[in-house]
């Protein structure tokens, strides 16, 4: 009996010490519960608070958030996981002595991930309109071209957690993070008017509350807070700056993982 508990005792430290060397995962648990209390309480204040105005009430004004997390999860969270796979299995070797260089390699795989979020995103979008009735406006076209316009300004985020995985092996906490804030600062399940002062400047500094507001909009004509024009200036903005910024720090991990010879480990 001792000898069992000796070993049962010996394979929980393992998984302890395991568990305690990825940073992020621990704070991750710590911090799920209070993200999730979070939007809860924010959309229990909003069935007491006259601040929505969306033609379609709250399921036309929460289907474009649903579209969107739908989109953000499969793309920033299936993207560091493949790339991750790739290391575990050993194939990521491929990428990096490609032909055409280790980032396109790794930019490559990428792509399906992203064509299948934004498929599955239009997806949620066609059943939301067919089979619950989501008054979809006549403008619902010019949606295409933001959608798209968005994904470049959204890619970067994947980007760089690509690049995280390349440098430390572990990351699969942080696609979580960086979807549930988004979530909560961008507008996706309650009005960022119901947010405290000392928080809701961080709707403003990323491209995800102004995509979310231009296809609201055009999709269900739920009014803008700011001119279309702003928006779509907002977007372009965040797509140039960030977008060659995550590539540059894509090729700098790259290079870490070669210099220290880590570049194939996991």
């Amino acid at each position: 009996m001792r000898l069992w508990l000796d070993a049962m005792g010996a394979i929980f430290r393992r998984d302890l010490i395991l568990f305690f060397s990825y940073r992020a995962q621990f704070a991750s648990q710590l911090l799920a519960p209070l993200f999730s209390l979070v939007v809860f309480y924010y959309i229990g204040q909003l069935l007491t608070a006259n601040t929505l105005h969306s033609p379609g009430g709250y399921f036309g004004f929460v289907v474009i958030g649903l579209v969107i997390v739908q989109i953000l999860t499969i793309s920033i969270g299936i993207m560091p996981v493949t790339v991750r796979q790739e290391l575990v299995s050993g194939t990521i070797e491929r990428s990096l002595v490609s032909a055409h260089g280790p980032v396109n390699g790794i930019f490559g795989s990428m792509l399906f991930p992203l064509v299948n979020a934004l498929l599955s995103g239009t997806l949620m979008l066609i059943l939301s309109a067919v089979i619950f009735g989501l008054p979809v406006q006549s403008t619902a076209a010019l949606a295409i071209p933001v959608a798209l316009l968005g994904t470049l300004a959204f890619t970067p985020f994947a980007i760089l957690l690509v690049a995280m995985v390349m440098a430390f092996k572990q990351i699969s906490s942080a696609s979580g993070f960086i979807v549930t804030a988004v979530a909560i600062v961008g507008g996706l399940y309650f009005p960022i008017a119901l947010l405290p002062d000392w928080i809701r400047w961080a709707s403003d500094v990323q491209p995800f509350t102004p995509a979310t507001d231009l296809l609201r909009h055009l999709l269900v004509g739920t009014p803008l807070l700011h001119p279309a024009a702003v928006e779509v200036f907002k977007l372009v903005a965040f797509a140039l700056v960030l977008f060659p910024a995550s590539i540059f720090a894509l090729r700098k991990a790259i290079r870490y993982g070669q210099r220290t010879g880590t570049i194939a480990e996991y």
